[in-house]
């Protein structure tokens, strides 16, 4: 089989336990070249990428966003593919998703995701959660193909740590144009979610979320957990899931307690700059 002539770019950070499986289904569907952007990984990693690719480089710690960015720099063909470490791709998801995307009126096409398997509450809860979501067809990065120059275009904001997503969603969405999610193509998303992951995560997200509301303003309600999570709790009790209140009251909390440490490191920031000005 000829190669694909698809850059796939892996951004990874402490993977050892899914990255294997990921580059191994990476390399079933036959891209020109695998990029792994390793986030100072302290496990195997990038000894297990290692096996697969000799294109591995290093985000410094700089984050996610970074790490995307750098993974297209290094890129050599017109169009790439993103996919996370943790997810594994049936044969064909490449071709499949890159004939969707010339197809349509989309600067990027992600694939749909479903849980292999669900051992835990909190991983039941996410799996629905993500699912309900691409219902939407909101698109995403997690499993994505799109053109190269389209994130040079949309360059991601390198001075946030997580939520490459977002970022390149509301720059899009701005200019007029759409992201886009598969109406047929899916890969398996391993979640390994727990109560102390889950809270961890979300913590993080709500960090983060203030240098968007910081770069794009206030006016995106997704950036707002109590207001976003209103909408779950009734998708809770419309779709007949009222099990899963109590993951997204976990969810809100972790959140906005997340936003709460940043604006106050935000604000510390302003304090410091007015102070070194005097």
């Amino acid at each position: 089989m000829e190669n694909l002539l698809v850059s796939v770019i892996i951004v990874a950070k402490n993977a050892e336990n899914t990255i294997e499986e990921c580059l191994e289904s990476v390399r079933r569907n036959s891209p020109a070249e695998i990029i792994v952007v390793d986030g100072n990984s302290t496990d195997r990693t990038v000894e297990i990428a290692r096996r697969y690719t000799e294109r591995i480089y290093s985000d410094e710690g700089k984050g996610f966003n970074y790490a995307g960015q750098l993974g297209a720099e290094q890129a050599t063909q017109e169009y790439i593919a993103f996919v996370d470490a943790d997810i594994t791709l049936p044969e064909g998801t490449l071709v499949a998703l890159l004939a969707e995307l010339k197809s349509s009126e989309c600067v990027s096409m992600q694939a749909r995701l479903r849980a292999p398997q669900l051992k835990t509450y909190w991983e039941r809860a996410t799996d629905w959660n993500v699912r309900l979501l691409q219902t939407r067809r909101s698109g995403g990065l997690s499993a994505a193909v799109l053109k190269r120059d389209t994130v040079f275009k949309y360059a991601f904001d390198t001075s946030i740590g997580v939520g490459s997503d977002l970022d390149f969603k509301i720059k899009v969405e701005r200019d007029g144009h759409k992201v886009g999610t598969s109406s047929s193509t899916f890969v398996y998303h391993h979640h390994t979610t727990t109560l102390i992951g889950l809270v961890r995560q979300r913590f993080r997200y709500g960090r983060e979320a203030v240098s968007f509301i910081k770069s794009y303003g206030p006016w995106h309600l997704e950036l707002w957990p109590p207001v976003t999570r209103l909408y779950w709790f009734a998708m809770c009790l419309i779709k007949g899931r009222p099990n899963f209140i109590p993951y997204f009251i976990v969810d809100c909390m972790a959140q906005t307690a997340g936003m709460v440490k940043g604006f106050l490191e935000l604000a510390g920031e302003a304090v410091s700059s007015l102070c070194r000005k005097r």
